[in-house]
C-alpha cells in the first residue's frame, strides 16, 4: 500500500513526534510511505528520526505566503506519486487537492476535540482556497472527507454530537519501549510531581495544580516541562501565592529528555479542563509513574478511568488536592496501579498498534 502523510510543518512538538513514529511504523510494516511538508518549519532533528526507507518532500511554502505556487507543485506531486491513501492530518487540507482522483482517497485524523465549523465550498473557497488555511478551527471541509478517524472515544462522540460527522477510533501512540522504567519504591519529600504540556493553562489547567500546591505548602515539588502562551500568568501566580521554591519551569524539552527522565519524578499530573486524548498520560504510564488526572476528558479514556490512575474532578482543586494527599499516604497502591498501567499502555497504546490499525481501515 501507497500511504502518503501531508503535515503542516514538522516543528519541534508531541503531535509531530507522533506522526513520524506512526509512519516509521507503518513502514515497518512493508507499507510505501511518503510524507509532505507543506511549510518551510521543521526541526532538522525529527526530519533524522524519520525511517530512510521513508521518503520526505519538503514543499518549503513560506509561512504567511499566499501564492499559488505550492499548490502547483502539490498536486503535482501527488499526481506522480499516485497513492492509494492520502492521510491529512488537518482537514482543511482536503481543499489544496485538485480532482476527484485524489480526494475519494483521502482520511483524516481528528487530532483534537473538535470545534470551528465545518464549511460548504462556496465559489472563493473552490478557487482560492489559499485564502482560508489561516481560518481557526480543525472541523473544515470534514464532511466531504471519505475517511475520518478520531483519537479517543471523547473526540469522536463530540464530532457526532455537535456535527453529525461519524468517524473511526484509532488511538494515539507512543515508541513505549523508549521510556526508562521508575524502579523506586518511595516517594521523595517532598514529593515530586511533573506535568508535559504546553502552558495553556485554560485547557492544560496547570493554574489548578499550582493552586494545589500552594494548599499543600510544601508537601509536593511540582515541574512543569512545556512552554506556551501562559508562561508569564503563571509565574505570576506563583509568585502571588508566594510558593516559588515549590515550582520550577522547565521549559521545552527534547523528546529524549522525557523518555529519559520522566521516571525521575512521583506523580504525574494532567489537570486539563478539556483535552482530547491525554499522549504524555500514556508516556506517563510507559515510564511507570502513577498518574492522575481529570474526570471527563481524554486522559481519563486512557486510564481507563480510576483502574490505571487516579481522578480527580474536572476544575476543583479541593479534589485535586485529596486526591494527591491520598497518593502520598497510599504510595504502595498508587505504585500497584503504575505497574498495571504499564503492561496496558504496552498492549493498547504502543504506536505499531496505531500504525497497523491504520493500514488495515484506510481501503476497509
Amino acid at each position: 500500500m501507497k500511504v502518503v502523510h501531508i503535515f503542516w510543518s514538522l516543528s519541534y512538538g508531541g503531535i509531530e513526534t507522533m506522526l513520524v513514529n506512526i509512519a516509521n511504523a507503518q513502514v515497518s510494516l512493508y507499507a510505501d510511505v511518503q510524507i509532505i511538508i507543506l511549510n518551510d518549519l521543521y526541526s532538522d532533528e525529527l526530519l533524522q528520526k524519520i525511517d530512510n526507507r521513508i521518503t520526505v518532500h519538503l514543499i518549503k511554502r513560506r509561512q504567511g505566503n499566499k501564492g499559488f505556487s505550492f499548490l502547483i507543485r502539490l498536486n503535482r506531486l501527488l499526481r506522480k506519486i499516485a497513492p492509494d491513501t492520502i492521510h491529512l492530518h488537518l482537514s482543511k487540507f482536503y481543499v489544496l487537492l485538485w480532482g476527484r482522483k485524489l480526494r475519494r482517497v483521502t482520511s483524516v485524523t481528528l487530532h483534537a476535540l473538535p470545534r470551528g465549523s465545518v464549511r460548504r465550498a462556496d465559489f472563493l473557497h473552490r478557487f482560492f482556497p489559499i485564502l482560508y488555511l489561516s481560518d481557526t478551527g480543525n472541523v473544515a471541509y470534514m464532511d466531504r472527507i471519505p475517511k475520518v478517524f478520531a483519537i479517543s472515544q471523547v473526540v469522536k462522540e463530540q464530532l457526532w454530537n455537535k456535527y453529525r460527522i461519524n468517524s473511526i477510533v484509532v488511538n494515539n501512540g507512543i515508541l513505549t519501549k523508549n521510556f526508562k522504567i521508575r524502579l523506586k519504591r518511595t516517594p521523595s519529600i517532598p514529593m515530586s510531581v511533573v506535568m508535559v504540556s504546553r502552558l495553556e493553562h485554560k485547557k492544560k489547567g496547570q493554574d489548578l495544580l499550582i493552586m494545589a500546591a500552594a494548599t499543600l505548602k510544601g508537601k509536593i515539588h511540582v515541574t512543569f516541562i512545556g512552554q506556551g502562551n501562559s508562561y508569564e500568568y503563571l509565574k505570576q501566580l506563583t509568585m502571588q501565592l508566594k510558593i516559588e521554591p515549590w515550582i520550577k519551569f522547565l521549559g521545552a524539552q527534547p523528546q529524549s529528555f522525557i523518555e529519559e527522565h520522566l521516571c525521575e519524578y512521583d506523580l504525574f499530573v494532567q489537570p486539563s479542563r478539556y483535552e482530547g486524548f491525554g499522549l504524555t498520560v500514556a508516556e506517563a504510564m510507559a515510564s511507570q509513574v502513577p498518574v492522575l488526572i481529570s474526570d471527563g476528558q481524554g486522559p481519563a479514556e486512557v486510564t481507563c478511568g480510576d483502574t490505571y490512575g487516579w481522578v480527580f474532578e474536572n476544575g476543583n482543586v479541593c479534589d485535586l488536592v485529596k486526591q494527591i494527599e491520598y497518593i502520598i499516604s497510599h504510595y504502595d497502591e498508587a505504585l500497584f496501579k503504575a505497574q498495571k498501567a504499564l503492561q496496558y499502555v504496552c498492549d493498547t497504546y504502543d504506536v505499531s498498534v496505531t500504525a497497523r490499525k491504520y493500514l488495515d481501515l484506510y481501503n476497509a
